[in-house]
């Protein structure tokens, strides 16, 4: 991977990832304020959600290419949880938005519907576990930064995120634990601004500079 390409493609991912975590956080509190009919409201927070989970795949790849070789054990673990949290959230949101929620405009479901996004619903538990696994991602992908002093805070921010896992699992069995899983809307847009930040500096440069020049 070009050393350009990987450092815009990454920087790219991580400001849209931190943008659309931002923008559902904003429907999310819009949402609890009941300011917004339902379902409505589940729209606004489910397209950004969507979105989200494609741009954070991208982001932590790209991670995973500006780390140095013997790093990217973690980087890559990383990888394989954020295709695993994209794949759940994805199968829940596009059911949402494409099957239920034009389902439920039409007054042809309700909120029993099987796959209504409400309460301990199957799409409930889905979308828990699918975050669950991003916290995962970010968990593992601190640690390639754990000694990397100019990104410490990439590495606070990454793994403060990676912390809140079992607070999310456990949310969906106790509703209390919801305002201390709130935390995301804080942990991943900072993560995020964060993994710009890195891939706007020269030490993403120099180390795949380096592996480049191993290779060759």
């Amino acid at each position: 991977m070009k050393v350009d390409n990987a450092k815009m493609t990454g920087k790219t991912a991580a400001v849209l990832s931190a943008a659309f975590a931002i923008v559902y956080s904003v429907f999310a509190v819009l949402s609890v304020f009941k300011l917004i009919p339902h379902p409505y409201e589940l729209f606004w927070q489910f397209l950004p959600s969507l979105l989200l989970a494609f741009a954070f795949v991208v982001t932590i790849i790209c991670l995973h290419y500006s780390v140095a070789e013997e790093l990217k054990v973690f980087t890559a673990i990383a990888s394989a949880f954020a295709v695993l949290y994209c794949a759940c959230v994805t199968i829940v949101y596009f059911t949402q938005i494409a099957v239920v929620i034009p389902k439920f405009l039409q007054h042809n479901i309700n909120e029993s519907y099987v796959l209504a996004f409400s309460g301990n619903s199957f799409m409930v538990a889905v979308d828990c576990i699918g975050y669950a696994l991003m916290s995962v991602s970010t968990f593992f992908a601190a640690f390639a930064f754990k000694n990397d002093y100019k990104n410490r805070w990439l590495y606070r921010s990454l793994l403060c995120n990676g912390l809140l896992t079992p607070v999310i699992i456990l949310a969906f069995f106790i509703p209390a634990f919801i305002f201390v899983g709130a935390l995301w809307i804080i942990t991943l847009p900072t993560a995020m601004i964060n993994a710009a930040r890195r891939f706007g500096g020269n030490s993403v440069k120099k180390i795949m500079q380096k592996d480049e020049t191993a290779i060759t």
